[in-house]
């Protein structure tokens, strides 16, 4: 069961966090703060595993309350309105272990919990994955860089605006197989449409 605590001052955001990720057979909600200084208070009292930090709240918030919380012991997931990637790496520096942003879909929420859980780290696919390598000290690989030849193939030909038909056919594969490698490459990028990769390839530039 993985303990959840969460904290943000919103009253109709907390309602519904708690009311999505209350349907999870092994998501427990714990506890709720309204500010850091409450969500401070609560912290010696309160056993929890995760706790879903907003940004923004009255009192001690931001990054200096990422750090306090996390010098508990406990895995922060940052809930934040704000998608530049400053953020992101602010955030992880400070030792968030996720960065979901406040207009992902549900199911990013509870994949980021889930993941953060294992001690992976998480961030919504709106962003990046280079400041997430970056800032936790990693070596900064691309995603893409994790594609296999034919996967890279398959890629280039998506942003070119080709239908995965046109591609079976100029790869000599048949739909089934390029729309394999089409899910297979989608996954390794964390990306969930072809618009997400066009978006990607131009961001990094990729011919």
């Amino acid at each position: 069961m993985i303990r959840l605590l969460i904290s943000d001052d919103h009253t109709i955001f907390r309602e519904g966090l708690k009311q999505i990720l209350g349907d999870e057979d092994d998501f427990e909600i714990v506890g709720e703060a309204t500010n850091g200084d409450e969500l401070l208070a609560l912290l010696p009292a309160t056993p929890c595993d995760i706790i879903l930090l907003d940004l923004s709240m009255p009192g001690r918030s931001g990054m200096a309350l990422v750090r306090d919380v996390g010098a508990t012991d406990r895995r922060v997931v940052v809930l934040s309105m704000h998608e530049e990637q400053q953020y992101i790496v602010e955030a992880l520096k400070a030792g968030a272990a996720g960065y979901v942003t406040k207009n992902s879909a549900s199911d990013q929420l509870i994949q980021a919990i889930r993941k953060v859980a294992r001690g992976e780290v998480f961030v919504s696919a709106a962003a990046s994955l280079r400041p997430i390598r970056v800032a936790r000290g990693a070596p900064a690989e691309l995603p893409h860089s994790r594609l296999t030849p034919r996967e890279r193939e398959v890629f280039d030909l998506l942003v070119a605006g080709r239908k995965i038909s046109d591609i079976a056919r100029e790869l000599g594969l048949s739909v089934k197989t390029a729309s394999t490698h089409k899910a297979n490459l989608l996954a390794k990028m964390e990306a969930e449409t072809t618009a997400d990769l066009v978006r990607y390839a131009l961001r990094y530039q990729l011919d």
